[in-house]
């Protein structure tokens, strides 16, 4: 993790998200992301760690002065078969917001593309953005490479966008890793999905390639490449 924070500051950034403890305490944790001197402006937590780290949770946002916590990934097997069952998932979510808005914590959902795919109003995101206390993180490269049009869904929550995972993709290079691409080297419409998250409640775009064989390049690039584009499209 130390590696990967002076990495990550070498890069330009002042703003980060964390994922996880890294094998770490709460204390040892938040020790290692000062030392940086980065803000951590989100914070990633499986499914499995709400249910049994819960509290582990709390201590560690509050160290961290981090505003937002994001639950991000359900394993094949966790996830419900039926919208009755994503609606109880949906309901636990929304159980644990409600214990972290007391703190003046929200809690957001990002999305892959398993959670797109659905009935209209029916899809596991839907059901999930049913609740008013739960936000969305939108992440880029999966909303390209699984709908017709993407910015379409980015339009019906915009209210509900508090950040995004700015990622790049090709679709038409498989259906696996290999879509993924450096900010500015894929499909993506940057400029109208920077349009659409000006009229958003968005505060962060984080720079993502699950795969990338060169981290230093892919953070710079990202930077990069979102900074000129703000400052052509929102100024």
């Amino acid at each position: 993790m130390a590696s990967q924070l002076d990495l990550v500051g070498a890069c330009g950034f002042a703003d980060i998200e964390t994922i996880g403890f890294h094998e770490l305490t709460p204390r040892e944790m938040a020790k290692q992301v000062a030392r940086t001197g980065l803000a951590v402006q989100s914070a990633h937590f499986d499914w499995a760690e709400f249910e049994k780290r819960f509290d582990d949770i709390v201590e560690l946002l509050r160290l961290l002065h981090c505003p937002v916590a994001v639950m991000p990934w359900l394993e094949p097997e966790e996830r419900p078969a039926t919208p009755r069952e994503w609606a109880a998932m949906a309901d636990r979510l929304a159980g644990w917001a409600r214990q972290l808005a007391a703190r003046g914590i929200r809690l957001a959902y990002h999305n892959h593309d398993f959670d797109l795919v659905g009935d209209p109003g029916e899809t596991p995101l839907d059901l999930i953005l049913s609740h008013d206390n739960l936000y969305w993180q939108p992440d880029i490269g999966w909303l390209q490479v699984s709908q017709q049009d993407p910015e379409k869904l980015l339009l019906r929550y915009a209210d509900r966008i508090v950040s995004v995972h700015a990622k790049d993709a090709d679709p038409s290079a498989g259906k696996g890793d290999e879509r993924w691409r450096n900010l500015g080297q894929g499909v993506v419409d940057w400029p109208r999905v920077l349009r659409i998250l000006a009229g958003s409640p968005c505060s962060d775009l984080f720079v993502e390639h699950d795969e990338t064989p060169n981290h230093a390049e892919t953070l710079r690039t990202g930077r990069s490449f979102l900074m000129h584009q703000l400052a052509a499209e929102v100024g």
